[in-house]
Parts: structure tokens; sequence; C-alpha cells
């Protein structure tokens, strides 16, 4: 069987409302691609029809396999353990709530013989956000950045969009290293591709669309991922990344 050339990781908690447009957007992306594609579907312990609903994609789907996890340990978990047991060349992860859609994938492609982490990014002049976020959420984001850009990752206008690429050994280098479960993964995994690594990290503008039905806990989670940073930057000094996973 021929290697794939891009591996698509879907992290999915609770998604058997949005992940079928997702799956049908991604299947008719690949009528018009000349790429090799695997899926992998990661299921985070969902309480819903999740798991039942991405099977019953695999008739549309042949190359989409199911990760099932029964108990939810967060999309950074759900996002490791899918980009571990890629096959592909390239290895992409993208939201089940298709913000950043699959066709977007073709920005970032051509950087990859350069570059091994490139990224989608919301925030460079050339981004398309079609569908904005709340006030309140954009607000909290921009300030997030700042504390990002100081303390972690320099350089980098939008650390957590979900839409990723990587070069498989980059890949597997980096995600072997991340310990970060939540939402706070996303910033953990540039830090060590950019500080451990030295890898080198290109920054896209994408398309955007705000799902308005976000599992994103403003508050909540903004709390939570400020206390990733801090424990991402203690790791960090204390040279837990560079020490044997």
């Amino acid at each position: 069987m021929r290697t794939p050339d891009l591996s698509i990781v879907i992290p999915c908690y609770n998604e058997e409302g949005r992940l079928p447009a997702t799956l049908r957007d991604i299947a008719k992306y690949l009528i018009t691609s000349s790429l090799v594609v695997e899926i992998i579907v990661v299921d985070d312990g969902s309480k819903d029809n999740t798991v039942e609903v991405a099977a019953s994609m695999q008739k549309l789907l042949p190359m989409l396999r199911l990760l099932p996890f029964t108990k939810n340990r967060g999309k950074g978990h759900a996002v490791k353990h899918g980009i571990l047991t890629a096959k592909g060349k390239l290895v992409l992860f993208m939201d089940a709530d298709n913000s950043t859609p699959i066709r977007e994938v073709e920005k970032l492609l051509p950087f990859t013989n350069q570059y091994p982490v490139v990224i989608g990014s919301r925030h460079l002049h050339e981004s398309n956000v079609v569908i904005k976020q709340p006030l309140s959420r954009i607000i909290i984001s921009r300030l997030g950045n700042l504390l990002i850009q100081a303390l972690l990752i320099r350089g980098i206008r939008d650390t957590q969009c979900g839409f990723k690429l990587f070069q498989k050994n980059a890949a597997q280098d980096i995600f072997a290293k991340q310990r970060t479960t939540g939402f706070g993964f996303d910033m953990e995994v540039l830090a060590i591709a950019q500080k451990i690594f030295h890898y080198k990290i290109k920054e896209v503008p994408v398309s955007w669309y705000n799902s308005q039905d976000s599992r994103v806990r403003p508050i909540h989670d903004a709390w939570r991922t400020l206390k990733d940073l801090f424990r991402i930057k203690q790791n960090l000094l204390t040279g837990l990344y560079k020490k044997a996973s």
C-alpha cells in the first residue's frame, strides 16, 4: 500500500452534529486533489454518537480510520495520539467544526519543503476571517497572544488556530514530547518545535469561520490555558523537554 501523502487528524468530542459535514467537505476536496490521504478521527470519549457517525462515513471515505478513547482526556491528548499513529509524509490536524476548511491546506503545502512546521493563522493581514468571534473572545485571544509571545514563542501571531501541518519526522519528534492535554497544547508543541528542535515555523494566512456552536468557554478555558502557559515555561526552564520522552 502506498504511503499517504497527507494524514488528516480530526480530534472529536461530542461532534455527532458537526462531523458529517466536515467529512463530506473533505470528500469533495479529495475528488479534485491528487493527494493520497488518510483520515484519522480521534474520539476523545464522546458521550454522544460521534463514533457511530464517524464509522458510518467510512462508506464515503474508505481511507478513514477511527481511534476511539473511552475517557475524555482533552483535545491535546486526542491530537497527540492521532498524530503519533499517522502514516503520511505530511500530517495535518484540523478541527471537527471545519472552522478552517480542508481546502485551505493548499495554502500551506507549498511551504512544506522549506519548513518542518506550517501553521494556519487568523491574525495576519491577509487572513480572511469570514465569521468573526464575539468581541470578548477576540480581546482574550489577543491578550493571550501577547503573553505567549513574551514568554514562549516569538514571532507567531496566532498559536491557537486549529490548522497545523507538519513534516512527519518533525511531528513525531514534537508530539512525543508534548505533555499538555487541554487547549494549551497548541502553544506547547510550537514551543517544543522552536526551542527544543529549532525547527523553522511558517505562519500562513487562512480563511476561518467561527462556529456558532463553539465549545470554548472563554473565561474558564482562558484561565486553564494561562496555567498551561506558565507550566510550559517552567518545563522549558527546567529542561524537562530535553529529557528522553
